[in-house]
């Protein structure tokens, strides 16, 4: 027989047992989270020029550039409007620079938010990504996004205007869905 002392030792060994083992059953099933592929194109209008000052050595800094327009998407969640507000520092001479801002990409259910960096090559061409949280019915999602694209606002030619890219990425959901 056992003595109290020893008693004791056995008994919380044993309740310790017990406990892992109803955690081991009653673990809850969640649901793994998503990771689903996109791509897209997206035109886009300036609205805005925002504030611009160009240096005595051909450097553009541009604050606060807007612009607008469709996006369309292998995913409904990622089609429809796409409003971006910019700020860049372009060399003139080289046709390099950095931009960098927000956007908003806009459906019928919610909408992506987030901030966006891209990479100015060639006088008109840019890379870059993006990444934005859901609102509404998209909230708890997010999206990371990569850019390649085309501003023809900053080619010679005064006739053509107007910022498209494509883009691929994912959508990323904690819940599964």
């Amino acid at each position: 027989m056992l003595s109290g002392r020893r008693w004791d030792e056995v008994r919380k060994v044993l309740t310790l047992v017990i406990a892992l083992l109803a955690m081991s059953v009653i673990t809850p099933v969640m649901a793994s989270a998503t990771r689903t592929g996109v791509t897209g194109t997206i035109s886009l209008t300036a609205t805005s020029a925002g504030d611009l000052h160009v240096t005595k050595s051909g450097i553009l800094h541009q604050v606060g550039a807007q612009a607008s327009g469709p996006a369309v998407s292998t995913s409904a969640e990622l089609s429809g409007t796409m409003e971006i507000e910019l700020n860049a520092n372009f060399n003139l001479n080289t046709g390099e620079g950095v931009a960098f801002g927000s956007f908003v990409i806009s459906g019928a259910q919610g909408s992506y938010e987030g901030m966006f960096r891209v990479r100015d090559t060639g006088f008109i061409h840019f890379t870059g990504t993006g990444e934005g949280h859901g609102t509404d019915a998209y909230e708890g999602k997010m999206v990371q996004l990569q850019f390649d694209g085309i501003d023809l606002y900053r080619d010679a030619d005064p006739n053509t205007n107007g910022i498209t890219m494509t883009f691929s990425g994912s959508i990323l959901s904690p819940k599964g869905t």
